[in-house]
C-alpha cells in the first residue's frame, strides 16, 4: 500500500527530527568534553609542573650534597684524578652544565664543562625553573670550616632537560585529553541518540499519526523499546492519554501512578548514588592525606599543618617543635633482611610513635625511612626531652621478622621557634635572627626549619647516630638573608 502525501511529509518532518536532534546532542557533548579535556589537562599541566619543579630542586640538592665531602677530600689531598672522579660523577645530572672545584690559594684543581649547544638554554627555563643557576659551595679544605677557607666548589646548573620532559608531557597530556574527549562525545552522543532519542523521535511520529477522536478504529500500540525505561513509560502514558480522551478515566489513574512509582524509583536510585559518592570522596581525601604502608600523615599534611602552626606562633607566641627522625643504616637492614623487613620496621616504627605523643602532635612520613613529629606548644626542653624518650623507646624495639627480631636505632634532629620571652634570653644575634623569621612566608619559614633540622639530624648521624642533635641556631643568620 503506498503512503499518501501526507504520511510522506510526516516521515521527512520526522527524519529532519531526528537529525537535529542527534546534530545538537553532538554538538553539546563535543563542547561538554572538550572543556572537560581542558580542564584536565590544565590540571595535569600544573601538577606536572610542580612535581617536574620539586624533582629538578631535589636532584640538584642531592647532587651537591653527596659531593661536598668528596670534593672536600679532593681539595685536601690536592688529588685532580679524585675531583675528575667527583666531576664526572655529578655531570650524570643532566641539570648540572658545569663544575669547577678551586683550591684555598683560588687555583683550580679541575674544571669541567659541557660542550656549547649540548643543552641549549631557551626562555621557558628563565620563566619556568629560574633559567641558569650558579652554586657556590665553601670547602672547608684541609684548615678546618673556620679558617677563612676561600676553597670552593662552583656549580653552575641548567633547567632545560626538565624543561623539555615539561613541555614533552604537557603537549602529550593535551593531545591524549583531547583525543579522549572527542571520542567519549562521539560516543555519548551516539548512545544517547539510539538509546533515548531516537525511540522519542518513533514514538512522536506515532503520535502524530494516531487520532484519538476516532472511535471507530482501536487504538495502535506505540513502537516497542527495547529497554523497559522511561521512553517505554512515555509510550504507555500517550496511550492512556488517548483513552482519557475516549472516556476511560481509569486509564489515565494508571498512567499517574506508574509516573509516581517511577519517580519515587528515581529519587531512591538519586539518593543511592550520591551517598556511594560522598563515601567515595571520603575514601579519596583519606588516600590523598596518608602515607599507605604506615597510615601516618603524608608530606603533604604535615607541610600543610606546619604552616598553619607558623602562623599561630606569629599570631599568639605559641611556641612549636619539630623533630626529624632517621632510621639508621636502613639501607643495610633493606640489604641484609630485604624489604619486607623493612616495611615492618617502618610500621612498627609508626606504631610506636602514634603510641607515643599526644593527640594535637603530628607524626608523619616524609619518604623512605625519614619521619617528622610536629609538636605544637612545645619548646626546646620539652622537645629534646621527647625526642630522647623516643630514640630509647626506638632502640628498645624488637620487630619479629622471619623467626627473627629485628633491632634498630633513629638519629633525631630537633628545631624549635620559642616565644618572645624566650627569645629575649638568647644570644643578641641568634634573638635578631629568630626575630627576624616573623617577617617571612610561611612557606620560606617551613623550608628554613626543615633545612636547619636537616642539619641536626645530619649532624647526628655524623656523630655516630643514635643520638638527638638540637639545631644550630647560629647559622639562622645565613638563612634570614637568602
Amino acid at each position: 500500500m503506498s503512503k499518501t502525501g501526507n504520511e510522506k511529509a510526516q516521515d521527512l518532518s520526522a527524519l529532519k527530527l531526528g537529525s537535529s536532534v542527534a546534530a545538537r546532542q553532538l554538538k553539546y557533548s563535543l563542547f561538554a568534553a572538550i572543556l572537560l579535556g581542558l580542564i584536565i589537562t590544565a590540571f595535569q599541566i600544573v601538577s606536572d609542573y610542580r612535581w617536574i619543579g620539586d624533582v629538578y630542586r631535589q636532584a640538584n640538592e642531592r647532587v651537591l650534597e653527596s659531593s661536598v665531602p668528596v670534593a672536600n677530600e679532593a681539595v685536601t689531598k690536592r688529588d685532580t684524578d679524585l675531583a675528575e672522579a667527583i666531576v664526572r660523577g655529578m655531570m650524570v645530572q643532566r641539570s648540572v652544565s658545569k663544575v669547577t672545584i678551586t683550591n684555598e690559594d683560588g687555583s683550580v684543581l679541575y674544571q669541567r664543562k659541557r660542550a656549547t649547544g649540548e643543552i641549549p638554554v631557551s626562555r621557558w627555563a628563565e620563566q619556568l625553573f629560574g633559567g641558569l643557576q650558579t652554586r657556590e659551595i665553601l670547602l672547608p679544605g684541609d684548615t678546618g670550616p673556620s679558617s677563612g677557607s676561600v676553597a670552593m666548589m662552583v656549580v653552575e646548573l641548567n633547567p632545560q632537560v626538565f624543561v623539555t620532559v615539561f613541555m614533552s608531557r604537557s603537549a602529550w597530556s593535551f593531545l591524549a585529553n583531547m583525543v579522549f574527549a572527542v571520542a567519549m562525545a562521539v560516543v555519548f552522543a551516539a548512545l544517547s541518540y539510539f538509546v533515548f532519542s531516537r525511540p522519542l523521535i518513533k514514538l512522536a511520529h506515532y503520535i502524530v499519526k494516531s487520532d484519538p477522536t476516532d472511535v471507530k478504529h482501536p487504538f495502535e500500540m506505540p513502537p516497542m523499546h527495547r529497554h523497559d525505561d522511561e521512553v517505554q513509560l512515555l509510550g504507555s502514558v500517550t496511550v492512556g492519554l488517548f483513552g482519557m480522551i475516549r472516556g476511560q478515566i481509569g486509564q489515565l489513574q494508571r498512567a499517574r501512578d506508574d509516573l509516581l512509582d517511577a519517580n519515587v524509583n528515581l529519587e531512591a536510585r538519586v539518593e543511592s548514588r550520591t551517598r556511594e559518592l560522598n563515601d567515595a570522596m571520603g575514601k579519596l581525601e583519606v588516600l590523598a592525606s596518608t602515607d599507605p604502608l604506615t597510615g601516618l600523615a603524608n608530606r603533604r599534611v604535615f607541610m600543610t599543618r606546619l604552616e598553619e602552626n607558623l602562623s599561630i606562633w606569629k599570631r599568639r607566641d605559641t611556641p612549636m617543635s619539630i623533630l626529624l627522625l632517621d632510621i639508621d643504616k636502613f639501607k643495610l637492614l633493606n640489604d641484609t633482611y630485604g624489604h619486607q623487613a623493612g616495611d615492618a620496621v617502618l610500621a612498627s616504627l609508626s606504631k610506636l610513635l602514634q603510641r607515643s605523643l599526644r593527640d594535637i602532635d603530628l607524626p608523619a612520613r616524609l619518604g623512605g625511612e625519614e619521619f617528622a613529629v610536629l609538636l605544637p606548644g612545645e619548646e626546646k626542653e620539652g622537645a629534646m626531652i621527647l625526642a630522647e624518650r623516643l630514640r630509647a623507646s626506638l632502640e628498645q624495639d624488637a620487630v619479629a621478622f622471619g623467626g627473627k627480631h629485628l633491632n634498630y636505632t633513629s638519629s633525631f634532629g630537633v628545631i624549635s621557634l620559642p616565644t618572645q620571652a624566650a627569645i629575649a634570653k638568647m644570644d643578641v644575634e641568634i634573638a635578631r635572627d629568630v626575630a627576624l623569621l616573623k617577617s617571612r612566608e610561611n612557606s620560606d619559614l617551613a623550608d628554613i626549619l626543615y633545612s636547619l633540622a636537616d642539619e641536626a639530624l645530619y649532624r647526628a648521624k655524623e656523630t655516630g647516630r643514635n643520638r638527638c642533635t638540637f639545631a644550630d641556631l647560629s647559622h639562622l643568620s645565613v638563612q634570614v638573608k637568602s
